[in-house]
């Protein structure tokens, strides 16, 4: 298998007219078994994968329909709030259309130019027709990872291929996706493509492992994060396999949109190992002047229980420069064994805050600037919190998904939680003032009001739904990814 040292990741890179090429994800990393199972000796090189040229399909695309005619990354935008204007009406919810893509979409279906687009674990990417759901283009991106438990030592996602959500340059019109592309004999790498949403062609093509230390391997490294997309520069979270096996560390990388690779990376646990970039699927959020915020989960092997946790930005929120540099840290004091703060992304607030919660089900308020506390509200959920918070700015409400079941309001202006809305379990997401999530794994999805929590309504998706599904929406549509695809709703009233 594929092995880097510190120092440049090897990389190739395409650019207008090569065909398509990417990798394979592995899933989020937050629970450990264990002490780190040893790495496995592979091959040392990286074959080059085959790269078919995207296929178009003759079906017109719809004109979109006033209202949100974007969603460009996982929760909507660089703030990670998963709010949104009202667009098209979506009172009485029908289901639209269905589009069976042959494997699961774990990430949101994004929305731009006039398309849906939606990358499955087969490691297929598509552009989808919003009234219809006809295919527009397709690629693929080469051979998943299969047997990800026997050739990893653990992981719940086979076949392991694309797993977190796209981004897009809306600038540029350009999608990026990341996958882990299967070489054969166990090796794997990370691969980025940057589609045009218009016509499927590949634009960038670039290898973006991190510069791994010695004796570490691609295949226990997941990339669950979701993308983000700012400075010039597509940023990509990593943490480890659903189990923690193998030596890794959390990562964020960056590579340069246009001109040399120029790849930057963030080590978390360098003094260690674990600390997971992995935020329940969410992504990095970034503020005006560009600067990132993750969050990270425990060591690994899992720390003594009630922490801290002494490994360095492990159970931390980090403050990133655009060139990935340090700014600031908060470290949740509470957190130890497999506490994971890093179980979902922080989410930006007005006046310069944040939020972020994790297992030890403590919400967390800091201050942008230096990450320093302003408060913390406790009994969150009961349950893990997973996945990204939604804010609606209207009722000054954040809404925090449960494993367990529920969604946690939590009213900001007090510092409390609130009422938790019960069906759902899904990262919620904000639409004109009312909140829709979904129930996993079986699949329905209910809208409450923002306000005083309502149930307004609930339908089944009518197929069952990955881990830690959100919704997104746009173009007239609400977006469901699936075990086999998208499903689509749109109102009736």
């Amino acid at each position: 298998m594929h092995r880097a040292t510190r120092g440049p990741a090897g990389r190739t890179r395409a650019r207008l007219g090569a065909a398509a090429l990417a990798g394979l994800l592995l899933l989020a990393g937050c629970t450990a078994s264990g002490p780190p199972s040893p790495t496995t000796s592979r091959t040392s090189s990286t074959p080059t994968p085959s790269r078919p040229t995207p296929s178009t399909s003759s079906t017109p695309v719809a004109v979109p329909v006033p209202g949100v005619t974007a969603w460009s990354s996982y929760h909507a935008g660089p703030a990670r709030t998963g709010a949104v204007a009202a667009g098209a009406s979506l009172a009485s919810l029908a289901r639209a259309w269905s589009a069976d893509l042959g494997g699961a979409v774990f990430g949101q279906p994004v929305v731009a130019g006039g398309r849906v687009i939606a990358a499955t674990e087969t490691n297929r990417v598509v552009a989808l027709d919003p009234a219809s759901g006809s295919v527009v283009w397709s690629a693929s991106l080469g051979a998943p990872l299969t047997n990800v438990g026997s050739v990893a030592g653990c992981g719940d996602i086979d076949p392991l291929g694309v797993t977190s959500t796209p981004a897009v340059d809306t600038a540029t019109g350009t999608v990026y996706v990341v996958g882990e592309v299967s070489t054969g004999g166990g090796a794997v790498h990370h691969q980025l493509e940057g589609f045009s949403v218009a016509t499927g062609q590949v634009l960038l093509s670039e290898t973006v492992d991190p510069p791994l230390p010695a004796g570490e391997d691609p295949v226990h490294l997941l990339q669950r994060a979701s993308l983000a997309v700012a400075n010039g520069r597509v940023y990509i979270g990593y943490g480890g396999n659903y189990g923690d096996c193998g030596a890794y560390h959390g990562w964020v990388v960056g590579v340069n949109e246009t001109g040399a690779p120029g790849l930057i990376a963030f080590e978390a646990a360098a003094d260690g190992q674990g600390g997971a970039i992995w935020q329940g699927g969410g992504a990095p959020a970034i503020d005006a002047a560009g600067d990132l915020y993750v969050s990270t989960g425990n060591s690994n092997p899992d720390p003594p229980a009630g922490g801290p946790d002494p490994v360095q930005y492990a159970e931390s929120v980090v403050k990133l420069s655009s060139d990935l540099k340090p700014l600031a840290a908060f470290k949740d004091h509470g957190a130890g064994g497999d506490d994971d703060l890093g179980t979902g992304n922080p989410v930006l607030l007005p006046g310069g805050l944040l939020f972020v919660a994790g297992k030890t089900d403590v919400g967390f308020v800091l201050r942008q600037s230096d990450l320093s506390e302003v408060a913390s509200i406790s009994g969150i959920c009961g349950s893990d919190p997973d996945g990204g918070a939604a804010y609606d700015q209207a009722t000054n409400r954040l809404f925090v998904s449960c494993l367990d079941g529920g969604i946690q309001t939590v009213d900001l202006a007090s510092s409390q939680r609130g009422q938790r809305l019960s069906g759902a379990n899904g990262a919620p997401i904000v639409i004109g003032g009312t909140v829709w999530a979904v129930d996993y794994p079986d699949g329905t999805v209910s809208q409450f009001d923002a306000a005083s929590g309502a149930l307004m309504q609930r339908q089944p998706v009518g197929d069952s739904v990955p881990h830690f599904v959100s919704p997104s929406a746009g173009l007239g549509v609400l977006l469901v990814g699936t075990d086999s695809g998208v499903v689509a709703f749109r109102g009736g009233g």
